[in-house]
């Protein structure tokens, strides 16, 4: 019985040694926001800017001949893809708890997450959502979650395949980093831009100086939990106020800009921040 409990360690042993001898992909890293699962390696890595991404809140089903997920929430943003490998000796049920345990210990939101069967056809979540064949695995052994944690919004997805290696994919959706054009199309197509960075105003500066005859409304909301009405409506007021300053202080003409503050009264349902700040033309 030694014997074998020695042999079983040593595996073990040589099975780790191997684990860490495997290389990332050339480029890649880990996300800042989330510690890759222990001794997981990165088998694929992307970035690029979404117009549109649909962030699923249901399982796959087949709607009108189509197979997508159920329901979804469409975003926009930088879009980074990871592609992890797992230890064989590890289940996707692992992988998914010790995610699931770092994304409460940020607060995050979960939106939706299924396992086994109920998440839908790995197939379509690999070959079709993901775009990423090596998902595609046993439909009983998978995971899925999508969460929102401040500026952030993520899918997570785990699978053993039938070969018996463990795979893990996170799917990043961060803000658009702002330039003059992506504010400017903002203001031209929907007729307002949040401000994704309110300490980086160039964009808008330079923004309303090639247009020296517009006018805008800065608005903010604030809907801080465990704090009363007024002082949030103050809140939001005063955040106005500031960037309105601030543009002042950059050459801008104070009667081209008006401000508002609204409180916790905002209109948009699917705002996942607690505060914020938009630009709109007058």
């Amino acid at each position: 019985m030694r014997i074998q409990a020695f042999l079983q360690v040593l595996l073990m042993l040589l099975l780790s040694g191997v684990v860490r001898a495997e290389s990332d992909v050339s480029g890649s890293s880990d996300p800042r926001q989330l510690p890759r699962f222990p001794l997981s390696w990165i088998v694929g890595y992307n970035t690029q800017a979404v117009p549109e991404y649909a962030l699923a809140t249901g399982p796959m089903r087949k709607i009108e001949g189509i197979i997508s997920p159920e329901m979804d929430k469409r975003i926009k943003g930088e879009l980074t893809r990871i592609t992890y490998r797992v230890p064989d000796i590890h289940t996707p049920d692992q992988v998914f708890s010790y995610y699931l345990e770092l994304l409460k210990s940020m607060q995050a939101k979960i939106l939706f997450q299924c396992s086994s069967r109920q998440c839908g056809s790995s197939n379509q979540w690999a070959n079709n959502y993901f775009e990423v064949a090596e998902l595609y695995g046993l439909d009983r052994t998978q995971f899925f979650l999508s969460a929102s944690a401040g500026n952030l919004q993520l899918a997570l997805y785990t699978v053993k395949r039938g070969n018996r290696r463990v795979y893990v994919h996170i799917d990043l959706i961060e803000p658009l980093k702002q330039t003059t054009e992506s504010v400017a199309a903002d203001l031209q197509q929907q007729g307002f831009s949040w401000l994704s960075d309110a300490e980086k105003l160039e964009p808008l500066i330079d923004f309303m100086t090639s247009n020296p005859q517009q006018r805008i409304l800065i608005g903010s909301y604030n809907r801080s939990a465990g704090v009363g009405a007024d002082e949030l409506l103050e809140r939001s007021n005063n955040a106005s106020l500031e960037i309105k300053g601030l543009l002042i202080d950059a050459g801008i003409d104070a009667g081209r800009i008006d401000n508002i503050g609204v409180g916790p009264a905002l209109p948009v349902a699917d705002r996942e921040q607690a505060s914020g700040v938009w630009i709109q033309l007058r």
